[in-house]
């Protein structure tokens, strides 16, 4: 069976984007935006309202890369991994109902990836001092769990599903306006 499809309008959004869109109203000065998921970290800078495409970034450091590290570090350490959703719940929370020991074998990992994320923050001209921070996305967990940062120059959206909704506002929007989705 052949199909035809006909393109009749497109919106392209930098990753991580549309978790604040709506909020552009509060990013004055200079903001760097940080949108980190499984497998990539985006970074972006929003200057007085205004994404600037420029200054977009994508680095391969998601919270993949440290699952990775957590369970090369229990195998190191222990000979055995801990059940995913173990790891998952001391990444999304900080905390797990086990050993002392096994909780410490995966939240040192956590801390090395989130020095990690800063460092590469850092590269991209990150500067606490001059701008303020948003971050989107599943890596927020870990910032805010096992990072140290100036909480008063960092926004940390936990919804992981920011960037959808956002997405399907946008389409039910446009549905009601009557125009294309």
């Amino acid at each position: 069976m052949n199909y035809h499809v006909d393109f009749v309008g497109a919106d392209i959004f930098p990753q991580g984007f549309a978790a604040v869109a709506d909020q552009l109203r509060d990013f004055r000065g200079v903001n760097m935006l940080a949108d980190i998921g499984n497998g990539t970290m985006n970074v972006m800078y929003i200057n007085d309202h205004r994404s600037q495409e420029k200054k977009c970034f994508t680095e391969k450091y998601g919270t993949y890369q440290c699952m990775l590290a957590v369970r090369k570090n229990l195998l190191k350490l222990y000979g055995s991994a801990a059940d995913e959703t173990i790891i998952d719940q001391v990444l999304r929370r900080g905390t797990a109902s086990v050993s002392e020991r096994y909780l410490s074998a995966i939240q040192e990992p956590a801390k090395d990836y989130v020095a990690g994320i800063f460092r590469r923050l850092r590269e991209h001209e990150y500067d606490p001092e001059l701008m303020k921070l948003y971050v989107v996305g599943g890596g927020g967990c870990l910032i805010k769990n096992f990072g140290e940062f100036d909480t008063g120059q960092a926004v940390i959206n936990e919804d992981i599903c920011a960037t959808a909704k956002w997405y399907e506002y946008l389409a039910h929007f446009r549905a009601r306006k009557g125009g294309v989705v």
